[in-house]
């Protein structure tokens, strides 16, 4: 099945995002595919794979914005920081929303973030997680990350509370978690993490593995870029912008404004993704006959 576009697939708690990657292969049957952002296999929700030439845009979508919700509860830590690891801590202490709420302005912004060693950062060459397990000793450098905005709010269970996170890509929402229960003096684990958005992927439309197999439905690029301009271009600049010539915005469009991103099409066929750049058609995405 000769198939280009994209799956908004809601990923099941416990399989790995390269889990999904292959049952979409096999269900599609089709070699060309690929997750547009790692989820752990303890997280579930937004998982976006891309078929075929629409696997291009894989750079552009790793680095969208990401919503999270999450399940934490304080007074217990684990290895892996989630229910999948080994309790290495607990507290008693109560935990209030008030005390909670007294912190998360400090982790508004840009901010300094240490990923979780089981996570699938390599470290040279080699997986995070699979060194912990080996338990090794490697250290993982900061990263800088951006959150936009934590809203919490109390659970029915003595200590567990429910966050909404929407932060930029790069985030790990249980080393979040952590270092606001860190900054309370406690600890926390993370059971539940469902990824709600990822870019322009949002999980009401998201569907199941089984939904898959039976409709075997993968959205169009211009269906999923369905707010993106299109612009028709001639032979000409088809010609420039196919052999990479620094093509200006007057040639392809009349209003394409600074900053846009937009689609350039020949004969009923996409050329590629652009980003307005001073003037000039920045290409994104190739995709003229791939």
């Amino acid at each position: 099945m000769n198939q280009s576009g994209f799956v908004n697939i809601i990923k099941p708690t416990g399989m790995t995002s390269s889990d999904v990657v292959l049952k979409v292969k096999r269900i599609l049957g089709t070699k060309k595919v690929g997750h547009l952002g790692t989820l752990d296999p303890a997280a579930s929700g937004v998982l976006p794979i891309a078929v075929g030439r629409a696997t291009k845009f894989f750079d552009y979508f790793l680095s969208k914005d990401k919503v999270y919700v999450a399940s934490v509860i304080f007074g217990i830590e684990t290895d892996t920081l989630d229910s999948f690891g080994k309790v290495l801590n607990t507290k008693n202490s109560e935990v209030s929303l008030a005390q909670i709420n007294s912190v998360l302005y400090k982790f508004i912004g840009e901010i300094e973030q240490i990923p979780p060693k089981f996570s699938a950062i390599k470290i040279n060459g080699k997986r995070a997680y699979d060194l912990a397990r080996e338990s090794a000793n490697f250290e993982i450098k900061p990263r800088k990350i951006n959150i936009y905005s934590i809203k919490a709010q109390s659970l029915p269970n003595k200590n567990e509370f429910l966050f909404k996170v929407h932060c930029s890509a790069g985030t790990y929402i249980r080393t979040l978690m952590t270092d606001i229960a860190h900054e309370i003096n406690g600890i926390c684990t993370v059971p539940v993490i469902i990824r709600e958005k990822s870019g322009l992927f949002d999980i009401n439309s998201a569907i199941t593995l089984d939904e898959l197999e039976e409709t075997k439905n993968v959205q169009t690029i211009q269906e999923v870029f369905s707010q993106t301009k299109i612009f028709d271009v001639n032979e000409k600049v088809c010609h420039k912008l196919f052999n990479g010539i620094k093509t200006p915005l007057t040639e392809i469009g009349v209003d394409i404004e600074e900053n846009l991103y937009f689609f350039a099409k020949y004969n009923n066929d996409l050329i590629g993704f652009y980003l307005a750049e001073n003037g000039f058609a920045k290409q994104i995405v190739y995709l003229y006959n791939s």
